[in-house]
This record gives C-alpha cells, structure tokens and sequence, in this order.
C-alpha cells in the first residue's frame, strides 16, 4: 500500500517535468534541481531566461537565451516564421553578432536544427550594452532584425544583481511547433477609414445575355443526343443536343415540312432560272422579274432554315455556344410542341448577384461603391473588385407586399460562386470615419461578449475583450478594447482557445 502511495506522489512530478527535445536548462529556463528539492540546502537564485519577438514584413523572430556573461557560451533557441505564410522556416543560414563597444563577435549556422528552430552560440569577451544582430538568408527571403540595449555582464553575480523579476498575468502559452502545424496568422490592428455598411441577403443569377433558353423548332418527341446530357456538363458551340423525331405525329409533321420546302424551293430555283433568261430578251418585264427573284429568295431561305434543323427524319436542336448545361426542361420521350422550352444553356462567365435591401436604407444606395459577399457553403468572403465586378442598378420603387429594394451587381464567376445559391451580402458606401480594424476572422465569442487573441511574445497571447463597430464581413470595427499596432491571430484562434482550457501550465522558460 505505502508503495502504491508513493508511486502516485511521483507520478504529477514526472508529468510536470516533461520537455519538448532537451532539458529545460539549456537554452534558458530551469530544471527541478535549481529549485532546490533538499529543504537542507538554502535556496540558490537562477538566471531567468531572457526572450524577444520581432515582427518584420518578412520573418518573425522569437529567441531565447539566457543572460550574456563575458567569457561564457551562449546558445540562442531562434524561431524564425515567414510572415508570408506563418510557418516555419525550414532552410537557410541564420548569423547572429553582438556589436559594440568597438568590436563584434559573430557566430553563424547554416541550417535549422529542426523545421523554424536555428541554434547559433556567441560567447561575449567585453561587458557592455550591445546591438544582438540576426540576419536570415532563405531561398525565398532575406532579413536583418537588430535589438538594441543587449547588456553584457561580467559575472553570472553582476547578471543576477541586475535581474529583473519575471512578468506574471493570465498569458496563454501557445508554441511554435503547435502554431507551425495548423492553419495559423496573425495580423495587426490597423488605424484607417472605416465604410459604413449595409448587411442583407442576394442570390445569384445567370447574368443577362450570359444564359439562353433553347426551344423546339418543330412538333415531335424529345430524343436525347449523347449520354452526357445533364445538368452541370459542359457543352461546346453547334453541338447537337437534341433531335425531336417527328414519327407518328400528323400535325406540323417535320418531314411534310420539309418536303413541302424542299419542292416549294425547286420550284422556285428553275422558275428564277428561266426568268434571268426571258429578262435579258425582254420577254418579261422587270417588275415580273424582281417578283419571281423574291419568290425564289423566300423559299430558299424558308428550305434552308428547315434543312439547318433537319435530321433523320426530325429537327435537331444544337448549342449556340461553348458553356454549361445549367437545366434540363424535358425528359428524354416527351412530345413537345415547336416554341417549347427544352433546356438552358450558360456560359457561366458572367453572374448577377440580387441583393434585397430594406427600404429604409434607399437614401444611402446612390453612395454603394462596392460589396463583400460571402459565401456560406464555402465559408469564403469575396469582395466586389476580386470578381471584377460592378453595381449595375438599384430599385427605384418598392414592390406590392415587399419592404425590400432590389440591388444588382454584375460579376465574373471565377469558379467560387454556385448559381442559384444565397449569399450574405454586405453594402459599403462612401459615407467614412477613422477606426481601428482587425480582421473579421479574428473575432471570437465568449456568451455573446466578443473577444479575440493578442500575441504579446513569441509563444504568448493573451484574450482581450473588444466592443465591435461596422463589420463589412471581411474587415470589422474596434471600438475599445485594443492598440493599433496590436497583433491579432487571425487564424487558429479556436486553437489558443483550446490551449488557453488545457489544464497543464507549462513551465516558464521552456526551451525546444
């Protein structure tokens, strides 16, 4: 029993003790030991692990190192991230140099020790206030970070005379390697013109001249042409779609039709024939001449437009362009009478978004400049200009039974926007004022009480509640709360929220 006892008071100190990939001394921080377990012994102060974070438009820096002493090797944890993309950087040279006082000490290494994790040494010669110096080449990116006012000091006795004590407070420990491995980025709290909005519903539209209707040219049965007609398959210009046999059917029978045509148009040809001859002679005269001529052109022309159409015994119904099948009308079998629809063809290059706008806002639709639409089945927002698009109209009445205006907007379909579907829509106008934004990603809800993730350091955040403003769905509004120059995680907030619940405190000063 007593050793069961004991084995379960070992247990959380085993748990608590656990390291990412060396003891936690080695590039900063502490091991149990320095704590002094030995209640025999008096406790011995130790150096505190100093860290820095830099943002630059290329890389961030996070390091780690312990106090610079003269004559004493110091190893540097270096965490570099491209600012374009938030993830490690996995190849490079990384020199660090401590400059001033006359001289400079450099020490370079010409990869990571592993993905985003550089481990260059200095070891200082002269106590002094320096510049620590780090300069990262990459293949894709170069970067110079410079932090000023780096003491060295001339015994581990002067360092821990001037130690600081270590900040405390409710920070959130999220580490690299976590940030590295997930969809992560941060982004600043900008001080700018903010637009006045106006958020509704729309649904997209094949827009106008971008969609046509074809129809039956004849009486008949539908027959389909292929195996590939159905909806959402792509069809090319005068392919054949369909071809309405005309068997069995007496009325309007295509091939009466075009018999008919056919002699009507014979008959014509040999009479116009006949007639440039006895003009010439002046056997006839010209104005019988010209009315023979028109006879002839009517019939050919009325044979040619059968016989375009005119197929096995049936019309054919072909595309009049290269597109998309966007519906079906009939079904393969159907009699249909010439003029019935039969399917809808689309070019699906150009779309018409309808935006439904509640009429108290019709004074501000003359300043509507441009839109975010966001996309719900695909959880993506897009502005009106990345569609390359334009507000075309906006009602100037209101509908019996409706409080709502129409808004429409013409825009390019890229491949994202689904015709048919609803979008969230919402309006900028001209009207502005200056404000703090963040992105509208960075958001988080707390009970309905709005909040979102500031990175103070390297692999520390801390949740500040904010007041919100004008959303325009891709940028919102902060009313208090936060700093310009603040940096927000934009993506992978869920993720330090998980962090920020873990039950496990990590130890201060940890190193990688």
């Amino acid at each position: 029993m007593n050793k069961l006892f004991l084995g379960l008071i070992a247990l959380p100190i085993f748990i608590s003790c656990h390291s990412h990939d060396h003891p936690h001394d080695e590039y900063g921080g502490h091991s149990h030991d320095d704590h002094g377990h030995n209640h025999g012994e008096v406790h011995k102060p130790h150096l505190e692990t100093l860290s820095h974070t830099i943002w630059t438009d290329e890389s961030e820096l996070f390091v780690e190192f312990k106090p610079l002493i003269v004559s004493k090797e110091t190893p540097f944890a270096a965490h570099f991230s491209n600012m374009k993309t938030f993830k490690a950087v996995k190849e490079g040279s990384v020199k660090v140099s401590l400059i001033g006082n006359g001289a400079a000490v450099q020490n370079q290494v010409d990869a990571p020790t592993s993905p985003g994790i550089f481990r260059p040494v200095i070891t200082p010669d002269k106590k002094g206030v320096y510049q620590l110096v780090f300069e990262i080449k990459t293949p894709s990116f170069s970067d110079k970070i410079i932090i000023d006012s780096v003491s060295v000091y001339a015994s581990e006795d002067d360092a821990l005379a001037n130690q600081s004590e270590q900040a405390g407070g409710d920070e959130i420990s999220f580490l690299k390697e976590q940030a590295w491995k997930i969809d992560f980025a941060i982004a600043q709290a900008q001080k700018g013109s903010v637009h006045q909005t106006i958020s509704s519903a729309g649904k997209i539209e094949g827009a106008q001249g971008d969609e046509k209707i074809i129809t039956a040219k004849s009486d008949g049965v539908v027959l389909f042409k292929g195996k590939g007609i159905l909806a959402g398959n792509s069809v090319s210009n005068e392919q054949t779609l369909f071809s309405i046999a005309a068997e069995g059917n007496t009325e309007g029978n295509i091939q009466v039709k075009f018999a008919e045509a056919k002699s009507t148009f014979e008959k014509a040809k040999a009479e116009f024939e006949r007639s440039e001859k006895l003009v010439k002679d002046q056997i006839i005269s010209q104005k019988e001449f010209n009315e023979i001529k028109s006879e002839f052109e009517i019939a050919k022309t009325n044979y040619n437009n059968l016989l375009a159409n005119y197929s096995d015994g049936g019309t054919s119904v072909k595309s009049p362009f290269n597109g998309y099948l966007k519906s079906l009308l009939v079904k393969e079998g159907q009699f249909v009478r010439a003029g019935e629809q039969l399917a809808v063809i689309t070019k699906n290059q150009k779309l018409m978004i309808k935006v439904d706008v509640p009429q108290k806002y019709f004074g501000s639709l003359p300043s509507v400049f441009s839109a975010n639409f966001h996309l719900p089945y695909q959880k993506s927002t897009y502005s009106l200009e990345e569609l390359n698009g334009r507000m075309v109209s906006y009602g100037k009445s209101v509908k019996e039974n409706s409080g709502y205006l129409p808004v429409y907007f013409e825009v390019d379909n890229k491949g994202q926007l689904l015709s048919g579907a609803f979008v969230e829509v919402t309006l900028k106008t001209k009207d502005t004022k200056e404000a703090i934004t963040v992105p509208a990603s960075a958001i988080m809800s707390d009970y309905e009480s709005p909040f979102v993730y500031v990175q103070t350091g390297g692999e520390s955040f801390e949740k500040k509640q904010v007041v919100l403003g004008v959303n325009d769905g891709v940028s919102v509004e902060v009313i208090s709360g936060l700093n310009e120059g603040d940096w927000v995680v934009a993506k992978g907030a869920y993720q330090v929220k998980m962090a920020s619940m873990s039950s496990s405190i990590p130890a201060h000063g940890h190193s990688h």
